[in-house]
C-alpha cells in the first residue's frame, strides 16, 4: 500500500455488459503484479445462456459460495426483485469486508439496492471503502445508484462500460488503475 491518499474507481454498466468479466481481469492483473488483494468478487452463474445464481469469492483466500439463487414464489429472507439471497453466506461476505485494511487492491463487486437503499447487505464493504485503508478501492455499482456513490465518495473516479469491452479497453483501464499501486 502507499502513502498517498487512496483512490476509489467506480466500474459501472449496464447488466451483462463485462462489468465481472473486467474485476476478473483486474484481480489477474494485480496478482500478477504482487499486490496485496481483498475483497469480494461475484461471478454469475449461467445455464442455458440464463443467470441462475451468483457466487461469491473472497479474494484473500479464494473461497467460493453460492450467494443468491433466482427468487421464485416460494423465497424467503433476504430478496431483491430477481435474488433470494443466503443469509449466511451474506454474513459471510460482510465478515470477509470488515477484514480488508492494509490492501494494494480492495475490489467490491457489487455494491447495490440492498447497500445504498435499504441499509442492508454488505455495508462492511461501505465502510472499508469510507476508512480508505488501501491503496486503490474499485467498486462495481449499478448505473442507477451512481449519484448515491458519488455522494459519499465525491473524489471517485467513474468509469462506465456501455457496451461489452474489448481486451485492449479492458487491458488499458487495468493499466490505469493499477499504475500507482
Amino acid at each position: 500500500m502507499t502513502s498517498q491518499e487512496s483512490k476509489i474507481w467506480i466500474i459501472t454498466g449496464p447488466f451483462q455488459v463485462g462489468k465481472t468479466h473486467f474485476s476478473n481481469s483486474l484481480v489477474n492483473q494485480a496478482l500478477s503484479r504482487g499486490l496485496i488483494l481483498a475483497g469480494v468478487i461475484c461471478p454469475p452463474v449461467f445455464e442455458d445462456q440464463v443467470k441462475t445464481a451468483i457466487t461469491i469469492e473472497d479474494l484473500t483466500t479464494h473461497e467460493r459460495k453460492i450467494l443468491a439463487t433466482l427468487r421464485t414464489t416460494e423465497s424467503d429472507g433476504l430478496l431483491t426483485e430477481h435474488w433470494a439471497f443466503d443469509q449466511e453466506v451474506m454474513k459471510w461476505g460482510n465478515a470477509i469486508l470488515a477484514k480488508t485494511s492494509g490492501c494494494d487492491l480492495l475490489l467490491v463487486d457489487e455494491l447495490g439496492p440492498l447497500e445504498f437503499i435499504r441499509g442492508e447487505g454488505w455495508q462492511n464493504g461501505l465502510q472499508a471503502i469510507d476508512k480508505g485503508e488501501y491503496g486503490t478501492a474499485v467498486v462495481v455499482i449499478r448505473p442507477a445508484l451512481v449519484e448515491a456513490a458519488l455522494k459519499r465518495w465525491p473524489k471517485a473516479i467513474v468509469v462506465e462500460f456501455q457496451s461489452r469491452l474489448r481486451l485492449d479497453e479492458i487491458n488499458q483501464i487495468t493499466e490505469e488503475i493499477l499504475r500507482n499501486l
